[in-house]
């Protein structure tokens, strides 16, 4: 009954910021980082909840329309689905963190190949194309988790309540001129993963919702690179500090539940960035700054040390 007590609150958090981010279009990592803020979490329990819950989310964000199954996959076909099942057991054993990110990651890459056939020929990235964008996002965000044992827990929510509030000014200014930094679009989105590793803030919704009079290599292949930069600083980031927290995978869950009933916020791609979305995902940060959390921390019934930090 304890261990069903302490996960209320996460099941909270991710139904009802999942609901609320469906119908006014506000970001929804913002909505569960406030609200894990608002619990009194750790800088270090904030990031591990928040990328737990993004990694999972993602998944399921991208497979809403193309649902997988065992007939319908493409990497791990046939004979071949044996390649994960055997690994993911043999990692089940070694250590319970690998097998997880090991179950994200096969089904990752059948997403990732979906969404790579999706993009016309013309305008796939080469292969050093991908290793720059993959390799120079996943460098980004694991700059924000170096900032990360710097910032005083005292100011962490104060920090991450400025960084969407940037965000939500950078938003408004590029969807007033369609041309905003023209030459430096790519830097932009690079620098955008920088809040992933410190705060676990994901922005991809909102930049394809920008779109631009321009196009760049990375704007045209955002959502897989995206999707591949999120998991490897899930997994750098649970490495380095050894942490696997089972919150997060409970607001994925939650979160899922309500994407599934109620569907999820569909951008329009237009450039002008609606004003509700930017309205309502203030507001989320005017509530987190009202009550002015300490980071006192969480109990730890949903928190697991492993031996795996370096």
């Amino acid at each position: 009954m304890e261990f069903l007590y302490a996960m209320l609150p996460y099941l909270n958090i991710g139904f009802f910021g999942a609901l609320f981010a469906r119908f006014t279009g506000a970001n929804l990592t913002a909505i569960v980082l406030c609200s894990l803020l608002w619990l009194g979490t750790t800088p270090l329990q904030t990031l591990s909840m928040m990328l737990t819950f993004l990694v999972f989310m993602q998944l399921t964000t991208y497979t809403q329309e193309q649902r997988l199954s065992f007939n319908n996959l493409q990497i791990f076909a046939g004979w071949r689905i044996l390649i994960p099942i055997l690994f993911i057991t043999f990692m089940l054993v070694a250590n319970p963190f690998y097998a997880v990110a090991a179950f994200v990651g096969f089904f990752l890459m059948e997403v990732l190949l979906r969404l790579y056939r999706q993009l016309p020929v013309a305008e796939r990235p080469s292969r050093r194309q991908w290793l720059l964008y993959i390799g120079g996002g996943l460098l980004v965000s694991c700059i924000g988790m170096v900032l990360l044992a710097v910032i005083p827990p005292a100011y962490y929510y104060l920090l991450a309540g400025l960084v969407i509030l940037a965000a939500c000014a950078f938003a408004y200014q590029a969807g007033k001129r369609r041309d905003l930094l023209a030459a430096h679009w790519d830097a932009v989105i690079l620098a955008s993963y920088t809040t992933l590793g410190l705060f676990g803030l994901d922005w991809t919704d909102w930049l394809i919702d920008l779109r631009r009079s321009f196009t760049t290599p990375l704007a045209r292949a955002l959502m897989p690179v995206s999707l591949t930069v999120i998991f490897l600083t899930f997994v750098t980031m649970h490495a380095y500090y050894g942490t696997l927290t089972l919150a997060g995978l409970i607001i994925a869950l939650a979160a899922t539940v309500a994407t599934r009933l109620f569907g999820r916020y569909q951008v329009t791609s237009r450039g002008e960035f609606s004003p509700i979305a930017l309205a309502m995902t203030i507001l989320v940060v005017v509530c987190l700054f009202l009550v002015q959390p300490a980071p006192l921390g969480v109990v730890d019934l949903l928190y697991v040390k492993m031996p795996i930090s370096f």
